[in-house]
């Protein structure tokens, strides 16, 4: 999992080697959380296709493969779910000021999240 806690730290991957679909989703996502001025209030994680529900939970504080306010397994309740090239972008709204977590999550058959996107997320 890449933990992208601020705009500095998606600035700063970007210069990495990164997957060409990836880089280019966060070069969206980081136009998109400028232009609507939410720099302070968005947090990326990109959810690699080894990456356990453990390992989510502990970076972002719930599983996006249970409901968070009664934990029912496999049904999803993200505030919006979007099919890229070999990525999922999920977000999820945490509380009324604004503040987000973006999941960008690689579309790998053995990824149980990428799954239940395709079983319950848009087709595309």
């Amino acid at each position: 999992m890449i933990d992208l806690p601020s705009i500095d730290s998606i600035k700063a991957i970007l210069n990495q080697p990164l997957d060409e679909a990836l880089k280019k989703l966060l070069e969206d996502r980081l136009a998109d959380t400028i232009h609507c001025g939410l720099q302070d209030y968005t947090h990326v994680h990109v959810v690699e296709a080894g990456d356990t529900e453990q390992q989510i939970i502990d970076a972002i504080g719930f599983s996006p493969l249970r409901t968070r306010i009664d934990n029912r397994p496999n049904c999803p309740d993200w505030d919006w779910c979007e099919r890229h090239p070999g990525w999922w972008e999920l977000l999820y709204t945490v509380g009324d000021g604004g503040f987000a977590y973006i999941l960008l999550v690689e579309d790998a058959e053995r990824s149980p999240l990428a799954k239940l996107c395709h079983s319950e997320g848009p087709s595309r």
